[in-house]
């Protein structure tokens, strides 16, 4: 086995990994697609980021996907962000800023 074989190898591998977890974020693990939301904002504010344990901003017409509607101690919802260039993050965002957009 050549050096570049073995390199495309792991390259597919970090690859596939990468996808299937973009996949589980957007997929509820049976094919079915996250519902797609817009939040109740006037323009973007921050929010706590799960991922990056801090505030980063979020605009009221983004791309996010609700996870899951099961409320924390203080209201909130997990909401996934591909965020800047797809990096991906998970936020929590007070239900009542969700708006349900449905899918197109």
């Amino acid at each position: 086995m050549e050096l570049e074989d073995l390199y495309d190898k792991e390259w597919e591998t970090h690859l596939k990994k990468f996808y299937m977890t973009a996949w589980n974020y957007i997929c509820d693990g049976k094919s079915v697609m996250l519902e797609p939301i817009w939040l109740n904002i006037p323009e973007k504010q921050q929010f706590y980021s799960k991922t990056e344990k801090k505030l980063l901003y979020l605009g009221p017409t983004w791309t996010m996907y609700l996870i899951s509607e099961q409320k924390d101690d203080k209201g909130r919802v997990m909401v996934y962000a591909p965020y800047l260039f797809q990096q991906g993050q998970v936020f929590l965002i007070p239900a009542k800023l969700v708006v349900k957009i449905g899918y197109n």
